[in-house]
């Protein structure tokens, strides 16, 4: 994993309690949707709360949880489906920090190539698919797209790969498809000429919750001014995404490398104010009904309570 920054501190302003580990590690996916987590740093916001967080780049949430359990991460930034399945399979006991992302029109894509002959979703049946993570809610998505289509077909191959490799994948046919999200949606249409074959968060998982935050119940037990500093620098991320555009924009082609006109074309993510225990149920539901989980798990006792919506927190 890479370090690509780290939001520094000299000690709390916030009038709260000072963290109990005031340098911490994140690891983050660089795309659209952690925009509020790099907005808090650029800003000095985690400064602000006498946090310092270190970003580390993964390539998704099925191998960095793993690393959180063990303590090498201390927060992950990634896909909700990943940390069920940890939790579920006991390799890691989760604990939600802060919702990060979900998927509004169009920014949730399967791509191809611009000559493909891949022309609706039941076309991949059986095809070469890049996603980020194996396991993951990309895999779950697809499966939903193709199921609503009422034939039976084959599940795709799901290849495993970083989305900065996706355009050049479709490119040489190394994959026939690939599911993205922004801004590498808008940057591998640009760059590559890759086309939309389908919206993958679509009927059954429109709106659907992609990413979050999550830590170990370790971590949040031994240091719950530290989530509480982080949650509350990345709430003030969260208002400025929201609010300003253009914020979004600079940042992204700062920690996700792209271009101004990419950015200037990328379609906007949700930024949720506060975790929802009724939308992440969804996640799980749907695990449960694909077969990823065996048995029905619920959402809302891994929610941290500093994460829930305010208008939750009386229920």
């Amino acid at each position: 994993m890479t370090v690509v920054m780290a939001a520094a501190c000299t000690g709390s302003d916030s009038g709260h309690p000072a963290p109990e580990k005031a340098s911490i590690k994140l690891g983050v996916l660089p795309v659209l949707g952690a925009a509020p987590v790099f907005l808090a740093a650029e800003k000095g916001f985690f400064a602000a709360e006498g946090l310092k967080v270190e970003f580390v780049t993964i390539q998704g949430a099925g191998a960095a949880v793993g690393s959180m359990a063990s303590g090498d991460l201390d927060l992950v930034f990634g896909n909700y489906v990943s940390f069920f399945a940890a939790q579920a399979k006991k390799t890691a006991e989760v604990r939600f920090v802060a919702d990060g992302y979900s998927a509004n029109p169009r920014t949730w894509m399967v791509l191809v190539a611009k000559d493909s002959p891949l022309r609706k979703p039941a076309d991949i049946s059986g095809k070469r698919v890049a996603v980020t993570t194996v396991n993951s809610l990309a895999e779950l998505t697809i499966r939903s797209v193709l199921t609503s289509t009422g034939q039976n077909l084959n599940s795709p191959n799901f290849v495993e790969m970083p989305y900065t490799a996706m355009g050049e994948a479709l490119k040489n046919r190394t994959v026939d498809a690939a599911l993205l999200s922004e801004p590498y949606i808008t940057d591998v249409s640009k760059r590559y000429g890759a086309v939309p074959l389908f919206d993958a968060a679509a009927g059954a998982t429109a709106d659907i919750p992609i990413s979050g935050y999550a830590t170990s119940e370790k971590f949040a037990n031994e240091n719950p001014n530290t989530v509480a500093a982080f949650q509350r620098a990345l709430s003030r991320g969260v208002q400025v995404a929201l609010t300003d555009r253009n914020e979004v924009e600079k940042s992204i082609r700062g920690y996700a490398g792209v271009d101004q006109q990419t950015a200037a074309l990328t379609a906007l993510v949700g930024f949720p104010i506060g975790l929802d225990p009724k939308r992440l149920q969804r996640v799980c539901d749907l695990m449960f009904s694909y077969g990823e989980l065996t048995t029905r798990i619920e959402a809302r006792p891994m929610i941290l309570s500093g994460a829930l919506s305010k208008s939750l927190l009386s229920q």
